[in-house]
């Protein structure tokens, strides 16, 4: 059985408490809130395979504790799953591309896309970055004002139109008709009715978000995805990353549904 270390907080952190691997593989070890740095360098020496990390602000740290990062992790900035190799520590970031994996799968298409993203954090940009590299045709980022949101898709691949708008924009209603998918990261823009089908998914990317959306989502015909849904693929794409292998991510939909 691999020991892998659970780094960081936030609701997935809690939830992985109650975690127990069918296969008797792996076994997470929660660690008590302090240096994330500092226990980032102790994995090997405990005896570590890895660890996963949540929130933004352990993810930075862990980037900067680990001794070497993916090309992913260095555009991000950040590091949500790290693995032991001898004495050293690998990151990276995996969360993107295991949403996109997670939709395909759920038999959604990026290629060819357009999309609106409500929420400028770390994930989102990471998962904007996939989406584009996967063939999204448009991305629109909605952020609190314009400046923050124009910063976020600058380093969007090329290739992709992208747009930052402010939550207030008065193009946004339009937008967000013709899209295929919105993907909420933040409560900025209430749901608009009049302008959701069934041409569209919307998809939410944190824990807690107004349950508005998709509740007049589904009742006008769009394709709804709760957090636990996208949740549970990003922490198993983790766990893949850390121990090697498939690991199945079953359990963890049980787990964050029931959450």
């Amino acid at each position: 059985m691999q020991l892998v270390a659970v780094l960081g907080s936030g609701p997935s952190a809690r939830a992985l408490a109650r975690y127990r691997d069918p296969d008797l593989r792996v076994w997470l070890q929660a660690v008590p809130t302090g240096s994330v740095a500092a226990a980032v360098e102790a994995l090997p020496l405990l005896g570590f395979a890895g660890a996963i990390v949540f929130g933004e602000d352990a993810r930075r740290e862990a980037a900067v504790a680990v001794a070497r990062r993916s090309l992913d992790a260095d555009d991000q900035g950040t590091v949500d799953a790290v693995s032991v190799a001898g004495d050293a520590t690998l990151g990276d970031h995996v969360g993107g591309r295991a949403v996109v994996d997670g939709l395909r799968t759920a038999g959604w298409e990026p290629r060819g896309a357009r999309i609106v993203a409500i929420g400028d954090d770390a994930g989102t940009r990471a998962l904007l970055r996939e989406l584009a590299t996967a063939g999204a045709e448009e991305i629109t980022l909605v952020a609190e004002d314009a400046p923050a949101a124009e910063r976020a898709v600058r380093h969007l691949p090329a290739g992709v139109r992208a747009r930052g708008l402010a939550a207030r924009d008065p193009s946004l209603p339009a937008l967000m008709e013709r899209c295929d998918a919105v993907l909420r990261a933040a409560d900025l823009v209430g749901p608009l009715p009049e302008r959701m089908g069934p041409h569209l998914t919307i998809v939410d990317l944190t824990a807690g978000l107004d349950p508005s959306w998709r509740r007049e989502g589904r009742a006008a015909g769009a394709a709804t995805v709760r957090w636990a849904d996208v949740e549970a693929h990003r922490v198993s794409a983790a766990l893949r990353t850390v121990v090697g292998g498939e690991v199945d991510p079953e359990p963890l939909l049980e787990l964050f549904h029931a959450g």
